[in-house]
C-alpha cells in the first residue's frame, strides 16, 4: 500500500507571508499543533509546531557568571529573562510566520509505501508527514491515519 491511498487531502496550512498570529488562529479553530507552510505556488517551505512558538516564549536557559567572594569564584546562576509569557506571545504575533517556523519539513513522497511512512514517522519529531506530489502539497499523513489503515486491513483479513 502507498501514501496516496490513504492520504487526509484537505490540509490546512499558512502562506509564507502570513503572521504567526494566523497560525494561532488555525490551531485553536482546527485543534491542530503543526501547519505546513507553503509559498504561492503551494510548494512547501516549511513547518511550524506549537513547540517552535514555545521555545520562543518560555523561559531562557539561566546565564552562568562566576562570582568572586573572599577571593574565591562560585557560580552564581543569573536570569535575564523576567518578561511575562503573555507579553511575549503578544510581541510574536505580528512575526512574520518564517521567523519562526523551520525550514526543513517532514516530507514523504505521494507515492512512497506505508512502511516508509510509518518508519519515518517513528523517527522523526512531528506529529505527521507533509505528502509531497511534482513539488507541491498534496496532503498530510499522520501515525493515526496508518493505525487505522493497518488495523482496518488486518480485521478485514480475519472476517475471511
Amino acid at each position: 500500500m502507498v501514501v496516496s491511498d490513504i492520504i487526509v487531502r484537505d490540509v490546512v496550512k499558512v502562506k509564507e507571508s502570513d503572521r504567526i498570529r494566523d497560525v494561532l488562529e488555525r490551531f485553536l479553530f482546527y485543534r491542530i499543533c503543526e501547519l505546513p507552510v507553503v509559498n504561492d505556488r503551494n510548494e512547501i517551505v516549511g513547518w511550524i509546531s506549537d513547540r517552535e512558538i514555545m521555545k520562543r516564549i518560555g523561559r531562557t536557559s539561566p546565564v552562568i557568571v562566576p562570582v568572586m567572594v573572599c577571593s574565591v569564584l562560585f557560580p552564581y546562576e543569573v536570569w535575564f529573562d523576567d518578561e511575562e509569557i503573555g507579553r511575549k506571545l503578544y510581541r510574536l504575533m505580528d512575526c512574520n510566520v518564517m521567523e519562526v517556523a523551520t525550514r526543513k519539513a517532514p516530507v514523504i513522497r505521494f507515492d512512497s509505501e506505508l512502511d516508509d511512512a510509518a518508519a519515518l514517522l517513528g523517527r522523526m519529531d512531528a506529529c505527521s508527514l507533509f505528502v509531497e506530489k511534482n513539488g507541491v502539497l498534496a496532503g498530510r499523513i499522520s501515525p493515526g491515519d496508518i493505525l487505522r489503515c493497518v488495523a482496518a486491513g488486518r480485521k478485514a483479513a480475519n472476517n475471511r
